[in-house]
């Protein structure tokens, strides 16, 4: 389907902003496009960035890895030598608790969290940078909240010293690292609604 002229013309339309390429609005405007890198919310072109969004994401892969390990390794165990791996079950609920959380830093960086945009194309320019920025505030209100009664729920069990049953994680230790997550989205999420009242042109970058 062709766009009309004065819609491409136009670096307020949806999918379009200021110095892009024919190619590129092709892929932001192609819905089926797996094109996720390049600048997205927070994450710019600089380089420290690049290595910044690279580090952000290390800790989150290397969980996933070493669960996809275990899991394996517990079903060769199970089926071939019916002694599977004893607290496999504990282990892994750790391990995804500390993914999860982990990598909804870097989900809220690069504003990759899921949206519908039905009404996006029917949306004047201004509506959607106010919609944004107020979403985005909202956001950061409630992951603020919800990190704020986190980190009091890990010091709750920090006292009582409540731990797993098999291997002694400590629990308390893990609802901070999620409490620690969630507050540091927060003010990602405040950055990110900075950024669209301050720029005109980043409201590609939080909704592309």
């Amino acid at each position: 389907m062709t766009r009309p002229p004065e819609a491409r013309n136009n670096p307020e339309a949806p999918g379009n902003r200021p110095g892009a390429s024919a190619a590129d609005m092709l892929v932001r405007n192609d819905p089926e496009s797996e094109d996720f890198g390049g600048p997205s919310g927070l994450i710019g072109e600089a380089r420290w960035m690049t290595w910044l969004e690279r580090l952000l994401g290390l800790a989150p892969a290397v969980i996933l890895f070493a669960m996809m390990v275990l899991t394996f390794v517990n079903v060769f165990m199970r089926y071939l030598f019916r002694q599977p791996i004893s607290g496999a079950f504990e282990i892994m609920s750790y391990m995804m608790g500390l993914m999860v959380f982990l990598s909804l830093v870097l989900v809220a960086a690069r504003s990759d969290h899921v949206r519908i945009s039905v009404l996006d194309g029917f949306l004047p320019f201004w509506l959607r940078r106010a919609r944004a920025v107020l979403f985005n505030l909202i956001m950061a209100a409630i992951c603020a909240g919800l990190g704020w009664r986190l980190w009091l729920y890990g010091e709750r069990l920090t006292s009582w010293g409540d731990k797993t049953q098999m291997y002694g994680l400590p629990n308390g230790l893990l609802a901070k690292i999620m409490a620690g997550s969630t507050l540091i989205c927060a003010v990602l999420f405040v950055a990110l609604a900075v950024m669209l009242i301050w720029r005109r042109d980043a409201l590609h970058r939080v909704e592309g």
